[in-house]
């Protein structure tokens, strides 16, 4: 059977649950799922009513019903006080958006509504003193290939006239959200390029021809080749990578995109004299938080966090003793 349907309009949504359209009355098959009612203005018309899966769900007039999309959605995250506490996987979420909308969104925030001049709430951002015109919402510059300036690697000759001197290549710009995190390239392509390169003889300019009119100095033109860099890809990675680690104290995290110690169990003891004593991550030992001068023949120890004698077997040692600061 031919089923030609003609939408003639979509009406306000009764009762927040159902959306309403007009069809032909000689139609005698619907979809499955979908029960028809006649209209109240042309009775040999009737309307058909499509279930929603929220019936309770307020609909604010003249709004639309939020549509869920199919397939698992992304969770919700909390976003914290510290940066420093969202994982990886959340930042790397964050860094592929790029407006205040989808943050909230992510964040589960309501965002704020401003009076607008007519009396209406609107979400938006103003500020004054620039007139009427309203302040538009900020965009999240991503971490992505721009074209960038970059000044050419050039020799310094004697006499010699490179150009130009700069150029335009697309390079990585852009942030990246979180503090640990920044906007480096990770394809990168050599490109070769030519510059007019000019060199001047260094005969004296002031010396004359038999007629009496100054020599012109003279020109030497050629090309010179050198390389750019081209960035064709970019990431959001660490600011620490492994390479800032020392191997013998320090093992890499890179979903914590730090270096961490190796001896947790002499950083736990320190931590757990916090009132005397501080732990250094850098160097993965253990120091007293109030060092003092220390007289003639004494040493201040980083393990009693107080000046100690110098003493050895056959007198007293002079230089640095065990426990003592490089």
């Amino acid at each position: 059977m031919k089923m030609w349907v003609a939408v003639v309009g979509v009406l306000a949504l009764a009762s927040g649950s159902y959306s309403t359209f007009v069809y032909p009355a000689d139609e005698d098959s619907v979809l499955p799922g979908v029960r028809t009612m006649p209209t109240r203005r042309n009775p040999g018309r009737e309307m058909i009513h499509f279930p929603t899966d929220d019936l309770a769900s307020p609909v604010r007039h003249g709004g639309a019903a939020p549509v869920p999309l199919p397939g698992p959605q992304p969770e919700m995250a909390d976003l914290p006080d510290d940066l420093h506490a969202l994982d990886r996987k959340t930042l790397n979420r964050l860094n592929t958006i790029t407006d205040i909308t989808e943050f909230a969104q992510m964040f589960d925030l309501q965002l704020p509504e401003e009076e607008d001049d007519l009396g209406n709430f609107s979400v938006s951002v103003r500020f004054g003193g620039d007139g009427d015109e309203p302040a538009e919402l900020a965009s999240m510059a991503n971490c992505k290939p721009e074209l960038r300036t970059v000044e050419l690697d050039l020799p310094l000759d004697p006499h010699t006239t490179y150009y130009p001197t700069c150029v335009r290549v697309e390079q990585c710009g852009g942030c990246c959200f979180g503090p640990l995190l920044t906007c480096r390239p990770s394809v990168t392509k050599v490109l070769k390029v030519k510059v007019l390169k000019t060199t001047t003889s260094s005969s004296d300019s002031s010396r004359r021809n038999r007629t009496g009119r100054r020599r012109r100095r003279e020109n030497s033109v050629s090309y010179h080749t050198l390389s750019v860099v081209k960035h064709t890809a970019c990431e959001c990675g660490c600011k620490v990578q492994a390479s800032d680690c020392n191997s013998t104290i320090h093992t890499y995290r890179e979903g914590e995109c730090a270096c961490v110690c190796k001896d947790r169990d002499e950083k736990s003891k320190c931590e757990e004299q916090n009132s005397t004593k501080y732990w250094s991550d850098e160097t993965c030992s253990c120091y007293c938080r109030k060092p003092q001068a220390c007289g003639s023949g004494e040493y201040f120890s980083q393990v009693s966090c107080r000046c100690e004698h110098l003493a050895g077997r056959s007198g007293i040692v002079f230089g640095d003793a065990e426990g003592s600061p490089a």
